[in-house]
């Protein structure tokens, strides 16, 4: 009896239901050759590149072959699987476990990936000096972000000696849509110290941009600079993690002219007084955003007192035409004492909320569909704690109850 042939497309299906079972994958790839190319689509698909682990070496010990070079290895030996690999992550160790500068294959590696649509390069604390870096891992890392097919790109916990440094890795990117930076240092201030080719560049036009926490403002500048390549107008999702330094982020938003989400984390050191201080040209004004949709407002404000009301209200109060909001989603970060301490402080700093209740009723906002006002109470002690404070707050809000569209709800984070 011949043996049967099964269509490719139903061998494709099954093989995608493996695509996280390693063991499974590796077992089909041996099965026939046209099994293989379904199986190494998944398994060589997303490659993760991470510190040694630290062992004991023994006396007779010669060198161990690291990942890197035994995955180069076999690229030399199949060159079709470099072609698979699409999602690439490299993380630089800590505490002895470094190894970007001294692994010499890596650059050559890199530069054998020509088809990688995510990259990541980060560390999980600390900084990877790019001044400390091999001229050789310097240009191969660029050639991977100069790639047609890169789309999404993060950079975490990288400083940058100079402004133009940073700004000659942005002009690599030609294609690039989604763009994440956190923890990016800049060293050196200003831009213009620095002069930059004058060249006519590509632009990405980026369709979401994330500023993580700890950025510096100065990465900012170089983001908004007229040399770079990446284009924040077509940006449609946004994400700010702001500390201070309000009028640089000021200047993002009102770059964004289409986006359509918007997230703004107000993160635990932030003086929220000093924005109040800010002219209104420095303010978050929401009119230069006319297509936004969706606005989160996460403010991490744990155990200071500030009264985020006023921010909030500021920031609604740029609404100044009709415009396309449809949900807002507001959590409020809390620290909330013991049961036997005294709360009145924290149920009582949204006694103000009715100014913003008049607000969020007008006729700037009259396709408006969702509110929610969410606490997020850290550290409680005893049971039932978020339906006291529920109970507790001093929330009035009448028109938007009124509405059918509001929703206050709170969570124990302990939970």
């Amino acid at each position: 009896m011949p043996f049967a042939t099964f269509p490719q497309e139903l061998i494709d299906n099954v093989i995608d239901h493996f695509h996280d079972d390693t063991p499974t994958l590796r077992l089909c790839s041996v099965v026939c050759r046209a099994w293989l190319p379904s199986c190494r689509a998944h398994l060589f698909h997303r490659v993760s590149l991470q510190p040694p682990k630290v062992q004991p070496r023994a006396y007779f010990d010669h060198g161990k072959t690291s990942d890197v070079q035994r995955l180069y290895r076999i690229i030399q030996s199949s060159p079709d699987i470099a072609d698979y690999i699409r999602d690439l992550v490299v993380c630089e160790g800590m505490l002895g476990r470094e190894w970007i500068i001294e692994e010499k294959t890596l650059p050559l590696l890199l530069r054998k990936l020509h088809n990688v649509q995510q990259f990541q390069l980060h560390r999980p604390s600390a900084h990877i000096m790019w001044r400390g870096l091999p001229w050789s891992l310097k240009d191969a890392i660029e050639s991977v972000l100069a790639s047609p097919s890169l789309l999404q790109l993060k950079l975490a916990r990288i400083a940058f000696d100079r402004p133009a440094d940073l700004l000659s890795i942005l002009q690599c990117c030609r294609t690039l849509r989604d763009l994440h930076i956190e923890h990016l240092l800049l060293l050196e201030d200003p831009l213009d110290a620095h002069p930059v080719s004058q060249s006519i560049r590509q632009h990405s036009p980026l369709d979401v941009l994330t500023v993580g926490p700890r950025t510096s403002t100065g990465v900012i500048s170089c983001l908004l600079h007229p040399e770079s390549t990446i284009d924040v107008t077509s940006i449609r999702k946004l994400s700010l993690s702001i500390s201070g330094h309000f009028a640089d982020f000021s200047r993002v938003l009102r770059s964004a002219s289409s986006v359509e989400s918007l997230e703004l984390i107000l993160m635990s050191d932030i003086d929220l007084q000093a924005y109040q201080a800010l002219s209104s040209s420095e303010y978050f004004d929401m009119s230069y955003n006319p297509h936004l949709r969706t606005l989160d407002i996460k403010i991490d404000v744990i155990q200071r007192q500030d009264d985020p009301l006023s921010f909030l209200n500021t920031l609604f109060s740029t609404f100044t035409t009709p415009n396309s909001l449809h949900d807002i989603y507001i959590v409020y970060s809390l620290y909330l004492p013991a049961p036997y301490m005294d709360r009145s402080m924290n149920t009582a700093i949204f006694n103000g909320w009715r100014e913003i209740d008049s607000t969020l009723t007008s006729f700037v906002f009259q396709h408006l569909k969702s509110v929610k006002l969410e606490f997020s109470l850290e550290n409680p002690i005893g049971f039932d704690v978020a339906p006291r404070f529920l109970k507790e707050v001093d929330l009035q809000s009448p028109a938007l109850d009124a509405s059918g569209i509001f929703v206050v709800d709170a969570f124990d984070t302990s939970i």
